[in-house]
């Protein structure tokens, strides 16, 4: 019960809700303030566009949350989303008044100012004592937790927990600048709420791994030793990645690095301000994300969410991810070639993915295979998929490799709005081939299911099933139960989706049964 009533435990008659302490590093939302269940939640003033609050609750009867626009007289417009859900929502002056009966992830934009994301998790299970057996304390190896200066504290933890299989390096709420971390088998890092762990973006702190054509030199902050077996990373502190900086520094980082690693498991973790692609598990087997948020900028290029690279047997469950880039994607590359110079083994195909309950805000694609597949995709499943807004909803763009991307589903998605473009793409759909003209190869795309969607937008450009050539097509795309717009029936057709271009393609049918 101490930690439950430190971090502020509601009983109500609704839920029980719990505030996620501000790290000192953030300051407080100048924008919004917001109450749950009668409780003040702390708010982060973060990018431009876009600020957030963190907490948890329980699931059960209906909890009331009151959103303030602190800069607005009143109310005249709102968008809260998902929704595709019915939250009650009302106006009281200044407030947005709602309410939710389970824990999920809300992105809510107030009279076309500027958008709130409030991430409510799951109160947490098995929370970890700070000291005792198996626990390692990162303050007990002299861990700054001020915020002031880099430690090396959390790797020394880390190596010392790596000598006792089954041990946790607990990494107490503050502030710490910190290197690169490497975690060995069997070992886990729990980051407690209030907890942030921040790249410092300056170069000369880490360890540079390879260098992205085009961009810059970059790193792996923290990542698994290949090899390893049984690493956990939970909790619900922050990883921040410090990207606007880091790249005015032309320096980069993916954040989260499963590599060559087996039975991971992630959950509940905060990924924020990514320099680069911000999530990436690379020729990893049977991972496990849970309560996976990923909080990029929209200012920063190339900052994918999550990045499932020749991998197998991975799950991302109830997520939220917000980026320039991809939301979602699986990829396969060329191996020894810039950002794949430091993957430990020989190239791998992407197998069995499933990506349930995610929601996604980018400039690209929510849910994507490619644009590499050098090496073979197959049953990739994108199902429970809300959409709030994107250059282009779902696809698979064939760009690079000569191999084969084959059963792939989108299930149930929301494609709630699109704006902009994505490489000229701007649709709620693309299946596309492509030659990049670098003699990377050309392949086909097989066996694509798209069921249970609503596209209430249909985007500013026409829909593609384009292949390459007749040696290159995209065949057998199976359509069931599309809604376009507001229709209450599914498209009969091709012209209905707007899925008019369909040059070098195959195999196209459609299999209502709504």
């Amino acid at each position: 019960m101490r930690f439950l009533s430190f971090f502020a435990l509601l009983s109500t008659a609704a839920a029980a809700v719990v505030n996620y302490p501000r790290a000192s590093f953030y300051p407080e939302s100048e924008e919004f303030s917001l109450t749950v269940g009668g409780k003040k939640i702390d708010t982060v003033n973060f990018a431009n566009n876009y600020d957030y609050a963190h907490l948890a609750m329980d699931a059960g009867s209906p909890v009331e949350f009151r959103l303030k626009a602190k800069t607005q007289s009143s109310i005249t417009s709102y968008i809260l989303s998902p929704r595709g859900q019915n939250f009650g929502a009302k106006i009281s002056g200044n407030e947005l008044v709602f309410s939710a009966s389970k824990p999920q992830y809300f992105i809510i934009l107030i009279n076309k100012v500027k958008e709130m994301v409030i991430l409510v998790d799951p109160i947490e299970k098995d929370v970890p004592k700070d000291k005792g057996d198996g626990i390692f304390n990162v303050l007990d190896y002299k861990a700054d937790n001020s915020g002031k200066a880099i430690t090396k504290g959390i790797q020394d933890a880390a190596d010392a927990a790596a000598k006792k299989p089954g041990s946790i390096v607990y990494v107490p709420a503050g502030s710490y600048l910190m290197g690169n971390l490497l975690l060995k088998s069997f070992t886990s890092l729990y980051l407690a709420p209030g907890a942030a762990l921040r790249f410092t973006g300056n170069r000369n702190d880490y360890k540079t791994l390879f260098t992205k054509a085009g961009l810059f030199d970059g790193t792996w902050w923290i990542q698994t030793e290949p090899a390893s077996d049984g690493v956990k990373i939970y909790g619900r502190g922050t990883i921040d990645g410090n990207g606007k900086y880091t790249r005015s520094q032309k320096y980069m980082a993916s954040l989260v690095v499963p590599v060559g690693t087996k039975n991971f498991k992630y959950d509940g973790v905060l990924v924020r301000d990514g320099s680069f692609w911000a999530v990436t598990p690379i020729q990893a087997k049977d991972v496990e994300f849970t309560n996976l948020k990923i909080l990029n900028r929209h200012d920063v290029t190339q900052d994918d969410g999550i990045d499932v690279v020749e991998s197998q047997r991975v799950t991302v469950k109830r997520s939220i991810a917000i980026a320039n880039d991809d939301s979602y994607s699986c990829k396969t590359w060329e191996p020894n070639l810039d950002t794949t110079k430091p993957y430990p083994f020989k190239p791998q195909v992407v197998k069995d993915i499933v990506f349930d309950d995610c929601m996604s805000w980018t400039e690209c694609y929510s849910f994507k295979i490619g644009q590499g597949v050098v090496e073979d995709q197959s049953n990739v499943l994108f199902k429970n998929g809300v959409v709030y807004n994107a250059g282009v909803g779902m696809g698979v763009h064939h760009l690079y490799g000569s191999k084969t991307a084959s059963n792939i589903t989108f299930d149930t998605i929301d494609v709630e709005n699109l704006h902009g473009n994505s490489g000229g793409i701007a649709t709620w759909l693309a299946l596309h081939i492509k030659d990049n003209g670098n003699n990377r190869g050309v392949g086909p795309i097989k066996d694509v299911t798209v069921k249970n969607i609503r596209a209430r937008v249909k985007g500013t450009r026409e829909g593609l099933i384009q292949g390459w050539s007749d040696k290159f097509k995209v065949s057998g795309v199976t359509f069931s139960n599309v809604f376009m717009g507001d229709s209450k029936t599914p498209a009969t057709t091709l012209k209905e989706m707007n899925m008019v271009n369909t040059s070098f393609s195959e195999g196209i049918k459609f299999a209502n049964t709504k």
